[in-house]
């Protein structure tokens, strides 16, 4: 009886720890992917001044994009929020649906994360609708316990079609 009491000690002891370690990640986890899909959603709502609270403005942030028709890259918090506000207006509403992202893969690194998910979302014009996807990849930072994003890449993988 002592000695299976003494080995039910030792697991616990030895596990315990790994299971902290797997609800704080589990944690940060939801946390990164509330900011990446509270980014896309404002994005896709016109929402320009909720969709900066989502990036640290920080001189080395960089957002790149790509797809069969454009490619476009900016660096610094000052040259992304002017291109993007002349993209993200409040007509932008209604014509862009967010159908969900999916395949997550996230990676920690001390204060920072890697992200690799992929996107799914309907554009409308002119009566139209189009399926797009997209493989997306973002690196985020925890500044102060709260998560902003510092690289975004989009690769509109359907274009290529």
């Amino acid at each position: 009886m002592k000695k299976s009491l003494l080995v039910l000690i030792v697991i616990v002891f030895f596990t315990c720890p790994s299971l902290k370690g797997q609800t704080a990640n589990a944690k940060e986890e939801s946390a990164i992917k509330a900011v990446i899909e509270g980014e896309i959603k404002a994005s896709f709502a016109g929402d320009y001044n909720t969709w900066t609270s989502f990036f640290v403005q920080e001189p080395y942030l960089v957002w790149m994009q790509a797809s069969k028709e454009m490619n476009v890259c900016w660096k610094g918090w000052q040259e992304v929020s002017t291109n993007v506000k002349n993209v993200i207006k409040p007509e932008r509403k209604g014509s862009i649906i967010h159908n969900g992202n999916s395949d997550y893969t996230i990676r920690f690194y001390n204060n920072g994360a890697f992200v690799t998910f992929k996107c799914k979302f309907t554009t409308i014009s002119n009566g139209q609708s189009n399926q797009i996807e997209s493989t997306e990849a973002r690196l985020l930072e925890n500044q102060s316990g709260k998560w902003g994003i510092a690289y975004l890449s989009t690769i509109y993988t359907s274009t290529y079609k």
